[in-house]
């Protein structure tokens, strides 16, 4: 899965739940935001595109792990405590510990609601329990209309036993609302919100068994019991986006007798304009020249030539560095003026998917 949560739907292995345990335990690398109480929350030095991973680490001593997984799993308890839920519904089990649902919930004004298709993922050892999700897509569930389609790109909880009375929870979020919402600003608002929903969810825990006791279906658990997990089943089909993009192409192989590397380079970040290079050229072709076996070893080196193609006038034209004039009797380059170049502005490109709807 990785650092950053992975996007298809399928069976989650020990890896992902390896992920989940390593990103909890680790202290290198994180920001202590936030400590009171008893609950510490980090945020990750290293953001992966602008959102960081916020991290929530909390004991309570008048809390039983048991009690405190069944909250965290049980559907009908969260439309009681979580007030931020609009709806919620189970669209099927991909197995006995992998469920996909949707879930929608509400947003202070003027933001739009959000919702999520998300997949679900949980393992019990005993003395430890987790719990996964992240976002998925499902035919049956496409972006409604009032909502902003959000995607949680890895979401865990781990409940553990302490050594005394009481539970560990371990809580990580990193979650794109969408939207017009800037990064910084969502950033800033999940670091302050994940120790109220800490606190949520220790203070629903001490309701929740008296709850449960007064329900029709009191020892309906089938997160604990895989005999009551439903029948019905989704297939994987089901969660495959057909308007997604396909995957990129193998390169095929080169029989030139020339060798040529094709670089396809990525827009730098927060680069200055000296950095970027030629950006008239969509991309670079290197050649080296094998014909002239007899040439000076030392000026070899030099003998490369570079091909652009412009962006400017559109046509399959070609420029070739004269790399090799460039070089004195010594093999160094001599120093040529600059030539003066254009200025030019960058324009951020947005998908079409985000929107602008805050």
């Amino acid at each position: 899965m990785g650092a950053v949560g992975w996007s298809e739907a399928r069976v989650a292995d020990d890896s992902d739940f390896q992920n989940l345990r390593s990103l909890l335990d680790s202290r290198d690398g994180w920001n202590l935001e936030y400590e009171r109480d008893g609950v510490k929350v980090w945020t990750e030095d290293a953001a992966h595109g602008a959102l960081r991973t916020v991290k929530v680490v909390a004991e309570f001593s008048d809390v039983e792990p048991d009690a405190l997984y069944d909250v965290l799993h049980d559907p009908e308890y969260r439309s009681v405590w979580d007030t931020h839920m609009l709806a919620a519904e189970d669209a099927g089990h991909i197995n006995v510990n992998n469920d996909v649902g949707y879930y929608a919930m509400s947003c202070p004004a003027p933001l739009k609601n959000r919702d999520f298709v998300l997949q679900r993922s949980w393992l019990d050892t005993g003395d430890e329990k987790m719990i996964l999700n992240h976002s998925v897509y499902h035919k049956d569930y496409p972006p409604r209309k009032g909502f902003v389609r959000a995607l949680s790109l890895l979401t865990g909880f781990v409940v553990r036993t302490r050594d005394g009375p009481g539970s560990w929870l371990g809580y990580v979020s990193r979650s794109d609302p969408r939207g017009a919402l800037p990064a910084w600003l969502v950033n800033r608002v999940t670091a302050q919100l994940a120790p109220r929903l800490v606190n949520q969810l220790q203070a629903a825990t001490k309701r929740y068994p008296g709850w449960k006791a007064l329900t029709d279906t009191p020892y309906y658990k089938p997160w604990r019991h895989p005999e009551q997990v439903p029948s019905y089943r989704i297939s994987l089909e089901d969660c495959v986006d057909p308007d997604a993009p396909p995957p990129p192409a193998e390169p095929k192989p080169n029989t030139s007798k020339s060798k040529i590397s094709f670089h396809h380079e990525k827009e730098p970040e927060n680069h200055s304009v000296e950095d970027l290079g030629d950006i008239s050229s969509e991309f670079s072709v290197e050649v080296e020249e094998l014909a002239d076996l007899n040439i000076d070893p030392a000026k070899k080196k030099g003998k490369f030539y570079r091909l652009v193609k412009s962006m400017k006038n559109r046509r399959k034209s070609v420029q070739v560095a004269k790399s090799a004039d460039n070089l004195d009797l010594d093999g160094k380059a001599v120093e040529t003026k600059p030539e003066r170049k254009r200025s030019f502005k960058f324009h951020r490109r947005f998908s079409l998917s985000r929107g602008r709807e805050d």
